[in-house]
């Protein structure tokens, strides 16, 4: 008997489509966007790491005319960078460290240079991530006449968990026009390569700046500014990932809540160029605001701010999430409701190209105005209790969605209004995956070394700040005190987010027409399919946080019964294991699987681990035996496994785009589950487990929907369902 299975398809369409609406291309600025301009680059050192005369113009009289007015030796001082064993992904004011200033201690001080308007500000370098010890960056920018205080510019501590790239945290300023930039520390320590980016707000094309494209400016000295406080005990690394490592277990269901060791399929993916249906583009989203996916507030789309397609090169990849990570920008604080829109395009432009992620680190960015934007693509489209694999905090990028309030937040607050956002964004996001408590915390594992050892789980808060994870004073003092306000706003949105009343449509045919329609379950309600009593007919049950009630017949209703299993962060899956005709659940952390043989709650009938913990998992009977097991997909590569058991894959094919959004069914009623994938909301059905073309291409419902699979007449094919 074909087994089916709401599959927790991760939607990679990065917007909700209404049904005939037409894709406009993903950039559509309009006509209050800047005009195009290059990033100007300025160098600092050479490859050699050997300083340029550009570095060392501000040298000399201007350094001995500050020492002279202060007493001074002439000779650099020694500096301790503060909280050195941090590495913060932030622009901080700069320390005031044994009376350290650029001024008087710089080995690398440029000359204040007149460039043209930026409003994102970054250095990079080669070699190793993180600066040397007792190297220090600052910068200083003029906005209109004013010249700001100098700020201290720190090793980024985010960015994906598989790329190392030496830089700096983006700087944000309200219109800078000329700069100046100095380095503190040893001379042998200058790091090589070691450049300046000042991103426009439309940025088109890069420009290196040399000595004769540039002009001296005017400035009087300015202070360093004044280093918020220190955060709470930080401990060593060390220490953190010894005392953070158990976490916490529920004991909901069975095995222990730390991550074992990997067992990994140990055949490897390879790339493949077999498509189902044209080249690997990313599919286009409409120009506009959304409240798609029930969003608490209106979000500008990647569209709306103006996001280069040609600079998206991170395919996005989606994991079962249900925390929360609140950051912030840093710069000056200056910027204008106006000028948001191309500060979001800018810090694009630095994350995606300059520091060479691929695409944006956050999920989402928040304004001091209280206005959202989308950040790292398919975020706002992302699956209930799935987000896209974000780069804005080591270690926890999978797992988490990062929200970044667009300022600088040590010394002042968060607007009351910008509050509200993180609030409802953060409590929209939690009540989706199933949370009942933004106050509450749970288990979060840790994939890259950064405050913790990779491998081990914590128990976090489900909203925390990023210095929680990693070496930062991110979000600020000020800011990382109100997350207290966040979860408070959070769970008022999850307290009133009872949902509306879904309605389902089921089509037995490969046609564009439901042939049933009923109501069951609510907007907040993850929604699984399955033959709960063995009839041979699939029918729905709903699932609210880690309790999960089911009905035997496709009608409008109330559940048949009710039972709870795992907890409410798991990944459940629907399948036969057994053999038996009956569909059950499995839930899954990391890469341990935990099977169940019946629909009632309990401790696990059986428990293994396959693959990787950020692979994602499908489910079916790929052999025809009449047990469903897993495989798993890297990109657009499957590792199939015919028994429910650890090892390597039995198959591996390749299939669709590593952006689709994936399925499986028995399409063709031949007692083997195959594969489909679905493109906002066209589906390509292969009925073998083979690359190729497509051999079923059905358009169904909207892009937007949430897709279900079963055999909803009992002829023994799987056809597709939506829930609205």
């Amino acid at each position: 008997m074909p087994a089916s299975r709401l599959l927790q398809a991760v939607v990679a369409v990065p917007l909700a489509l209404l049904a005939g609406a037409v894709p406009t291309a993903e950039a559509d600025p309009g006509s209050d966007q800047e005009a195009p301009a290059p990033v100007q680059v300025l160098s600092l050192t050479t490859v050699a790491g050997e300083a340029t005369d550009m570095a060392e113009a501000g040298l000399g009289e201007a350094q001995a005319e500050a020492q002279d007015s202060a007493g001074g030796t002439g000779q650099p001082s020694s500096v301790t960078p503060a909280g050195s064993t941090a590495r913060s992904a932030e622009v901080v004011p700069a320390a005031e460290t044994e009376s350290a200033t650029p001024e008087t201690d710089a080995v690398l001080l440029t000359e204040p240079l007149e460039v043209s308007d930026f409003l994102v500000a970054g250095f990079t370098w080669a070699g190793d991530a993180s600066l040397p010890e007792g190297t220090q960056i600052y910068l200083r920018v003029r906005e209109g006449s004013q010249w700001s205080d100098w700020y201290l510019n720190e090793s980024v501590d985010s960015g994906p968990d598989d790329v190392a790239v030496g830089g700096t945290g983006e700087f944000i300023t309200g219109g800078a026009d000329a700069v100046q930039a100095a380095v503190l520390g040893a001379p042998e320590d200058l790091p090589a390569d070691l450049q300046l980016a000042l991103v426009p707000g439309n940025p088109e094309g890069e420009q290196v700046l040399e000595d004769s494209d540039v002009d001296t400016a005017e400035a009087d000295p300015t202070p360093v500014s004044p280093q918020s406080p220190e955060p709470g005990q930080t401990g060593t690394e060390e220490q953190e990932s010894q005392d953070g490592g158990s976490g916490e277990d529920s004991g909901e269901s069975g095995g222990a809540a730390s991550t074992p060791d990997s067992q990994e399929v140990s055949q490897q993916p390879v790339a493949s160029s077999s498509d189902p249906a044209g080249a690997g583009v990313l599919p286009a989203v409409l120009g506009a605001t959304t409240t798609a996916n029930g969003l608490p507030v209106e979000v500008t789309t990647r569209a709306e701010w103006g996001a280069n397609s040609a600079y998206m090169t991170w395919t996005p990849t989606y994991a079962s999430a249900s925390h929360v990570v609140v950051h912030h920008t840093a710069g000056t604080n200056s910027y204008t409701s106006s000028q948001s829109a191309s500060i979001v395009n800018g810090i694009y432009y630095y994350h995606a190209v300059t520091l060479g992620w691929g695409d944006i680190g956050y999920n989402f960015l928040i304004d001091k105005y209280g206005r959202v934007f989308e950040g790292r693509y398919g975020s706002t489209s992302a699956a209930a209790g799935k987000m896209v694999v974000g780069g804005h905090a080591l270690g926890v990028n999978t797992g988490t969605m990062g929200l970044s309030m667009l300022g600088t937040y040590s010394s002042v607050a968060p607007t009351d209004t910008q509050l509200q956002a993180v609030g409802k964004m953060a409590g929209w996001f939690l009540g989706r995956a199933g949370v009942s408590s933004a106050t509450g915390s749970a288990n979060l594992a840790i994939r890259t070394t950064a405050r913790y050892r990779a491998g081990t789980t914590v128990s976090l808060p489900r909203i925390i700040g990023h210095r929680d994870v990693g070496y930062t004073t991110c979000p600020g003092d000020v800011g990382y005190s109100r997350l207290g306000t966040i979860r408070s706003i959070a769970q008022g949105v999850i307290g009133s987010a009872v949902g509306s009343i879904n309605t389902i449509y089921l089509n037995n045919s490969w046609s564009a027409r439901a042939d049933i329609e009923f109501q069951y379950g609510r907007s907040t309600s993850q929604m699984l399919s399955g033959d709960w009593n063995g009839d041979g007919i699939d029918t729905l049950a709903r699932r609210d946080g880690n309790k999960v009630g089911f009905r035997n017949t496709n009608s409008t209703g109330g559940s048949l019964r009710t039972f709870t299993y795992g907890r409410a962060d798991d990944e459940v899956l629907v399948g036969d294991w057994d053999g038996n005709g009956t569909d059950t659940l499995a839930v899954r952390r990391g890469n341990t699987y935990y099977f169940r043989n019946s629909m009632n709650g309990g401790q696990a009938d059986v428990t293994i681990s396959y693959g990787r913990a950020d692979d994602e998992v499908v489910v079916g009977d790929w052999d025809g035996d009449g047990r469903d097991t897993l495989a798993v997909r890297r990109g657009n590569t499957y590792y199939i496994k015919n028994s429910i058991s650890s090892g390597a894959a039995d198959r591996v094919v390749p299939y669709g785009r590593s952006s689709d959004t994936v399925l499986s069914g028995d399409w063709d009623g031949d007692g083997r589950d195959t594969l489909a994938v679905r493109r906002g909301n066209t589906y390509y059905v292969k009925n073998t487990i083979a690359g190729g073309q497509a051999d079923i291409t059905q358009a169904y419902g909207r892009a937007s929907d949430k897709v279900l699979v079963g055999d909803w007449d009992g002829d023994r094919d799987d056809t597709l369902g939506v829930v609205r």
